[in-house]
């Protein structure tokens, strides 16, 4: 008993080698490489990040590799950015895993599948991803194929569900051996985990997936509604959107064979707004007219926590969807629904029950970092110190000893 009990301490002081968790839960945050290039007070850099609190840094991300006589090469400016905020990293923490995010953009929507189906084109890529984690002393790659199979809007063959196995298999081989982590960024959504996963070899190959489950309600359905619902609510008859929340979509995945301590669960620190068609029509499920007015800092309908914490202090008027928990504002004909500390608790209580791995949050840099509405990066040392006080596995351990 008393050998059993000095292992479990040697074991939990290794936990302390990374800046995770007590619990050994991973706060993972995402870092937007076009944040450096945000204008105003929005620009945000490697040198904001907080890696006092974060596990891990995934840089989100590197466009595609172009294929090239054989080769699969990274686009050079792109290295460099990357190649500079590495450096920045590295220099003020020795601690904090480095990941980097492998994205296809645009016009390289199907870069993925024209990869994956080929064997000389996987091994190419799998040498070139070997290349970039060492050149840069990376701790792992986060695959983001958004979404394989032909069977979805977002492009895709119909052989990219065997395709994905391959990819991973061949990705698993090249790194073995040297302690690197593979990430899958996976989707909920129902239709995907049918046609264009196969979950329990998904998750034999990968160390963790990073799931998306925020940013899940589109403005393009003029429904308006929080964009991370923890389940689906009554007004939602779309089959399409049947089982789309944060509490069956990540329960899916554990009931299709992903083992839990995998999964970590997605945390988007942004809110979403609608015009509504109808001022005087306002609850979740009322129809809207397309996005909400513009921010100041991104695209239409999106604003990160730092803008939406001073906003909705000018006249808004609050509420809470107690189905979807989460909270929404109302002002005009303007309608947001966001993330507090309120409904990420929410979140991760869940996390808590279902033992998942951890949570990542997207982004980083969308946290009020300025200290504009109170203490710096409020959500993400909100989300940090409730981590800290889970017991860990560890701890269970020792105490049945």
């Amino acid at each position: 008993m008393q050998l059993s009990w000095w292992c479990a301490l040697f074991l939990f002081s290794l936990s302390f080698d990374h800046c995770e968790c007590a619990s050994g839960k991973r706060l993972i945050c995402y870092f937007s490489s076009d944040s450096p290039r945000t204008k105003g007070y929005g620009r945000y850099t490697a040198n904001e990040i907080p890696v006092e609190l974060c596990s891990d840094v995934i840089y989100r991300g590197l466009g595609f590799p172009q294929w090239t006589r054989g080769t699969y090469t990274f686009d050079s400016r792109e290295l460099q950015e990357f190649g500079a905020y590495m450096a920045t990293i590295q220099a003020r923490s020795r601690s904090v895993r480095n990941i980097v995010t492998i994205l296809e953009r645009g016009k390289e929507a199907l870069a993925y599948s024209l990869m994956a189906e080929v064997p000389e084109r996987r091994s190419a890529f799998v040498r070139a991803i070997s290349v970039l984690l060492e050149q840069y002393n990376l701790n792992g790659v986060e695959i983001a194929w958004e979404w394989p199979g032909s069977t979805v809007t977002f492009g895709g063959i119909s052989r990219d569900r065997e395709s994905l196995i391959s990819l991973l298999t061949d990705l698993k081989a090249g790194l073995r051996g040297t302690g690197r982590e593979i990430f899958f960024f996976g989707t909920i959504y129902p239709k995907v985990l049918r046609e264009s996963y196969r979950v329990t070899t998904i998750c034999q190959l990968v160390d963790f997936v990073t799931l998306y489950t925020f940013d899940m309600r589109p403005h393009s359905n003029n429904v308006v509604d929080v964009h991370a619902p923890m389940r689906n609510r009554t007004f939602e008859r779309d089959t399409n959107r049947a089982k789309h929340n944060v509490v069956e979509g990540t329960e899916t995945w554990i009931d299709f064979g992903c083992p839990p301590k995998k999964l970590i669960l997605g945390i988007g620190l942004f809110g979403q707004a609608w015009t509504l068609a109808d001022p005087g029509s306002y609850n979740v499920g009322a129809r809207a007219t397309g996005p909400g007015q513009e921010g100041e800092y991104y695209y239409g309908g999106y604003y990160p926590f730092y803008e939406l914490c001073l906003l909705l202090r000018s006249g808004w008027t609050g509420f809470y969807d107690y189905v979807a928990e989460m909270p929404f504002a109302v002002r005009g004909n303007q309608w947001m629904g966001f993330e507090d500390t309120r409904s990420i608790k929410v979140k991760l209580d869940f996390m808590i029950e279902k033992r998942l791995g951890g949570i990542v949050l997207q982004y980083v840099d969308y946290d009020d970092f300025w200290g504009f509405c109170g203490q710096r990066n409020s959500m993400t040392n909100y989300i940090y110190q409730r981590l800290q006080q889970i017991p860990s596995d560890i701890g269970f351990a020792i105490e049945r000893s």
